[in-house]
């Protein structure tokens, strides 16, 4: 069970929000050349669950983030909020059946990456597709998500709508 921010953040709280969401939108871990390590990794986890709690924000105050562009529909995504809950999700899945912290796996999808356009399989026998050059495309089992195209914009229009609603105040 996913839990999200039950309140609205102040003005203060937002944007500090926004400015670690910016940093790690920002990471070189990010960029065309760099490797992917556990740090690309932990970095884009984390980088789930902090757009997960600002996508909450802007429904909460109003403005659902529902953009559907080359966001793929397999019967539970319905559009790039939809699609970011299920990927924040997938990745902190635990097994809590069990009774002692011993016990407690955590239940990791597959996780891959590619930069650029192209296709082809993965290591791990998972089909890709990324359509775009100049785009970084982030897999979670067989859900794909752009940084660019689905990341960063979705940032940018919860950002605006957060913003211009605060100054509303």
């Amino acid at each position: 069970m996913t839990v999200y921010p039950s309140k609205e953040w102040n003005k203060a709280q937002l944007k500090q929000h926004l400015i670690v969401i910016d940093h790690h939108l920002h990471e070189a871990a990010f960029n065309r050349n760099a490797p992917y390590t556990n740090v690309t990794q932990s970095l884009f986890i984390e980088l789930l669950s902090l757009e997960g709690d600002l996508l909450q924000q802007a429904e909460q105050a109003g403005k659902r983030i529902d953009f559907l562009d080359e966001v793929g529909s397999n019967g539970k995504i319905q559009d790039i909020t939809s699609l970011i809950y299920s990927m924040r999700q997938s990745v902190y899945n635990f097994n809590a059946n069990r009774h002692t912290h011993e016990n407690i796996t955590v239940l990791v999808p597959d996780l891959n990456h590619f930069y650029g356009a192209g296709n082809g399989y993965f290591p791990n026998g998972l089909f890709f597709v990324c359509d775009h050059e100049d785009e970084l495309a982030f897999f979670v089992g067989q859900d794909r998500i752009y940084f660019y195209r689905h990341l960063v914009r979705a940032f940018n229009e919860a950002r605006t709508y957060l913003l211009a609603t605060l100054n509303e105040q």
